[in-house]
């Protein structure tokens, strides 16, 4: 599974569950700067996702490629 910068940040672009920083409002909005899987509070490096929503995000959206 491709897991790089680019991809996680698409991945938490489409994510309804992305929360920055600890914020969990939840939200799939992308009117900050850094978004990207790894500040969510659900990512933990070893799994990134503890939802385990990068997955299905990616094959959803075509982005394991």
């Amino acid at each position: 599974m491709k897991k790089d910068a680019k991809t996680m940040k698409k991945v938490a672009e489409r994510c309804t569950q992305y929360a920055p920083n600890g914020e969990c409002h939840c939200t799939n909005s992308t009117a900050g700067d850094n978004v990207t899987c790894k500040n969510c509070t659900h990512y933990e490096p070893d799994e990134v996702c503890t939802l385990h929503l990068y997955k299905e995000i990616a094959e959803n959206h075509d982005l394991m490629s």
